[in-house]
């Protein structure tokens, strides 16, 4: 199962969590492999504040039998710098060429379908920095997912503290319980069935990187689903996880994916 860390980490590699205003990523999926052995979406937007107001794209490519990104990192390009000029379209442009090769290699396509979706996300668009809390606020932790190939009920995402060598207590609201001290905010993934009883744990966190900035929450935004021929279905479930930027609000979005059994 992936940690997620940049050398290891997903959402956005350390450079984009560090020093940053409140910007909500938004996504755009790419697809499976034809086998279902590989997942990819491009997350992008615009660094709010701080040193620069540089476009920034990144393009996870996971390997959906592990759990882990493809080459160990996203691709990522970025220009934090105080002169920079990289706009959005740059960006994202730069992103998708050194993607390319690694794409046509797997052949990853506009494969799969969308299972289900939180419309209160807005995942296709770049949320006002002003509006982002409130987007924290109505999310959602679980997903009742459509797919004829799945005997799912729910996607349900709890909340849970994990080890962490950032110092995040400044991220915790004050009515959380239990010693928060070397702690962060983490999540488990976990897949119910029609019983409504859970038989498969999708992700559990045992360390928070440091890359994900001390989250404040977590919640669900949409599923995807892929059967391949002969092969069961493989899920890929985009998790938003909200932290404290620079002036306010970041939303980044983490790709969990696996077998549905």
């Amino acid at each position: 199962m992936r940690m997620r860390y940049w050398i290891g980490a997903t959402a956005v590699a350390l450079s984009v969590n560090v020093a940053q205003a409140g910007d909500a990523a938004a996504r755009r999926i790419i697809g499976f492999s034809p086998d279902g052995n590989y997942f990819a979406f491009e997350q992008y937007g615009t660094l709010d504040a701080g040193a620069s107001a540089s476009g920034w794209s990144e393009i996870d490519i996971i390997d959906t039998r592990t759990d882990a990104f493809v080459g160990g990192k996203p691709i990522l390009v970025v220009d934090q710098s105080e002169e920079s000029t990289l706009t959005l379209e740059q960006a994202r442009a730069q992103a998708a060429a050194k993607a390319a090769p690694i794409l046509a290699q797997y052949a990853i396509a506009a494969r799969g379908e969308r299972t289900a979706f939180d419309k209160f996300t807005f995942p296709d668009e770049l949320v006002a920095y002003s509006d982002i809390s409130r987007l924290e606020q109505v999310s959602q932790k679980w997903l009742s997912p459509i797919y004829d190939e799945l005997e799912i009920s729910t996607i349900q995402l709890d909340q849970i503290l994990a080890g962490s060598t950032a110092d995040c207590s400044t991220s915790f609201e004050a009515a959380q319980q239990g010693d928060t001290s070397g702690k962060a905010l983490g999540f488990r993934l976990s897949l119910q069935g029609q019983d409504g009883k859970p038989f498969k744990m999708l992700h559990e966190d045992k360390a928070v990187p440091a890359s994900r900035n001390c989250p404040t929450s977590y919640s669900l935004s949409e599923s995807y689903a892929f059967t391949p021929a002969g092969k069961p279905a493989v899920l890929a479930v985009l998790v938003q996880r909200f932290s404290q930027g620079f002036e306010g609000r970041d939303r980044r979005f983490i790709a969990v994916t696996g077998q549905a059994r």
